[in-house]
């Protein structure tokens, strides 16, 4: 990565200010290393391909800041748009569509959190066609949300064809003037890697909201139609 003639690299907050303004982009957050760009992690509608918003993310800070990023750092997490007041639809119209039964999905019953010293315990309950299932992370307090997306795949594994499962991403940004948990999780199949993503409106706490995104990543990969 490129210098900005010596002065080290920007502050993320400025970094974040400039790519923000980018069409289609609703959050992003950039994450350093000592003086190098290690992570820029954006949040955009489907308007524009994530290949195109990559490119836009590395002009905007090289013509901006004269910081090179390494395209491998940026990624792109696109949420379906949605109408303004969630399934409303304008009066007089009625939606066209024809109800089918719903496969089960994973659902959130309760988070518990115990905190000794520097480590945290997540225990996390959920229910899946009417019976309970629990998993459990445990790590340092720091890791927080982390934490609380691996309780989810700890909860669901047995139903995951993965050996192996990390948490890519797990944290609270603002999405226009919300906040909005999104998870990145990512997979290794006997078919190679593959990547999930979940997301949920923080509506009560950022635990609450980052298991409902976990949830929402693995109930896409196994609860699909």
């Amino acid at each position: 990565m490129g210098s900005n003639g010596g002065a080290g690299t920007p502050e993320p907050q400025e970094m974040e200010k400039a790519i923000a303004r980018i069409p289609g982009i609703q959050a992003v957050r950039v994450v350093t290393s000592g003086e190098r760009v290690s992570e820029v992690h954006v949040l955009a509608g489907r308007a524009r391909g994530p290949k195109q918003l990559v490119r836009d993310v590395q002009s905007v800070v090289l013509t901006n800041f004269g910081v090179e990023i390494d395209y491998r750092t940026v990624s792109v997490v696109q949420l379906e748009e949605e109408p303004p007041n969630g399934d409303a639809v304008p009066t007089g119209e009625k939606k066209a569509s024809v109800e089918t039964p719903r496969r089960p999905r994973a659902a959130l019953s309760r988070i518990a959190s115990e905190t000794t010293g520097f480590d945290s315990d997540i225990r996390i309950s959920l229910r899946v066609d009417e019976a309970e299932t629990e998993g459990v992370a445990r790590g340092p307090a720091t890791s927080g949300l982390r934490l609380v997306a691996q309780a989810v795949i700890d909860a669901l594994k047995d139903r995951l064809d993965a050996s192996s499962v990390e948490v890519e991403f797990a944290d609270v940004v603002m999405a226009g003037q919300r906040q909005v948990a999104i998870a990145v999780l990512r997979l290794l199949t006997g078919r190679g890697d593959h990547v999930v993503v979940g997301s949920a409106v923080l509506r009560r706490d950022p635990s609450d909201a980052m298991a409902k995104a976990a949830l929402d990543a693995v109930n896409r990969l196994v609860f699909a139609d």
